[in-house]
């Protein structure tokens, strides 16, 4: 009894154990299958390595115009809603005038008096034209009474006195017709050297008439229009003031965006202009674009920096600077709408294949 349950207790043997079942397949499969696999995977991966660059450091960007007055004043009205697509020349905003309307009524005024004036100078040229005639004609007859006089002095036929009486009118009416002439003279060059010249080319009129199309033209500047055709945005309020060449509102293109891509120097070693680009957009992670290079930056961004890096300084650390890249993207009817700023994902194929190693070109080169 005993020694037949000992025997029951007792551990199975190898000759007791079911067979278990053989599957070959299992060991091709791990002896040879997967590493193929792998292998060709790696060498894939190794083909196309250096192939695609790539960076989320780009965003779309669009013409963008800040429009600033060229005259300073309140914001009388908003003629177009926040965000508004406008026209090129479409009215924005009216500028109160009331000050201009006032430099205006002074620059006419101010052309006026300038034409008043020249047309004085005028007459006052003519009256000293006549003036001297009539000197003229006085110094004559002085001059030959004179030389009667002295005539008669030679022959004793008149007293002294009346040779120096004819010699002193003669002096007064000589020095009477050399002030007329300078008096003219001085007239001639205030009226500009050309006496007869119409007013308005004077000099006074033309500056004054200036003055006035200035102050036209700063009235019809209070109404301040699109220069160029997009989306309007911050707009100014009704009440605020604006300046004269300080940006009140700006205007982004609706169309013809593009992308600024900045990419790693160690990146660029293949990257030409024309290449493709894939674009992803943040904002529609379903769509893709396409695109292509348009061009490279030729420096890096540090070098358009307010405070550049000081690389000669003794505390110096090399950084992988980034080079911008313009992309041109390709769009269509059907795609959602793009707009400045915008975050994006860009990858370039630059068509390169690894056909060897680097160690091993090198050591090919070498030998």
């Amino acid at each position: 009894m005993e020694g037949d349950a000992m025997a029951a207790k007792a551990p199975p043997t190898t000759d007791t154990l079911p067979a278990v079942k053989r599957r070959p397949w299992l060991r091709a499969l791990l002896l040879w299958v997967l590493p193929v696999i792998a292998l060709g995977t790696g060498y894939l991966l190794y083909m196309v390595h250096g192939r695609y660059v790539s960076t989320d450091n780009a965003y779309i960007r669009a013409d963008k115009t800040e429009v600033a007055p060229e005259v300073a004043g309140t914001v009388r009205r908003v003629l177009v809603a926040e965000n508004d697509p406008v026209t090129a020349d479409q009215p924005i905003l009216e500028i109160s005038d009331e000050q201009l309307g006032i430099a205006l009524a002074r620059a006419q005024a101010q052309l006026a008096t300038a034409r008043t004036g020249v047309a004085a100078l005028q007459a006052s040229y003519r009256e000293k034209q006549s003036e001297l005639e009539v000197a003229r004609s006085s110094a004559a007859f002085t001059e030959r009474e004179l030389a009667r006089q002295r005539q008669l002095a030679q022959a004793r036929l008149v007293a002294q006195s009346r040779l120096d009486e004819a010699e002193h009118s003669a002096e007064l009416a000589r020095g009477n017709l050399n002030l007329l002439e300078r008096e003219l003279r001085t007239i001639a060059v205030r009226l500009g050297g050309q006496p007869d010249a119409a007013i308005d080319s004077h000099p006074d009129v033309m500056e004054a008439k200036a003055l006035l199309d200035q102050a036209r033209l700063d009235v019809e500047r209070t109404r301040v229009v699109a220069p160029t055709g997009g989306v309007v945005s911050h707009l100014p309020k009704v009440g605020d003031h604006v300046d004269a060449g300080r940006p009140a509102f700006a205007i982004v293109a609706a169309s013809g965006a593009w992308i600024d891509a900045n990419f790693k120097e160690t990146d660029l070693e293949f990257v030409r202009t024309g290449m493709p680009v894939r674009i992803e957009v943040d904002t529609y992670p379903e769509h893709v674009w396409q695109g292509s290079v348009e061009s490279i930056a030729q420096a890096t961004g540090a070098e358009f920096a307010v405070l550049p890096a000081q690389n000669a300084s003794g505390n110096w650390v090399k950084v992988v600077q980034r080079i911008g890249i313009r992309i041109a993207i390709e769009t269509g009817p059907e795609d959602p709408p793009l707009r400045a700023g915008m975050s994006t994902d860009v990858r370039i194929d630059t068509g390169r294949r690894s056909l060897l190693p680097g160690w091993l070109r090198g050591m090919l080169r070498q030998g």
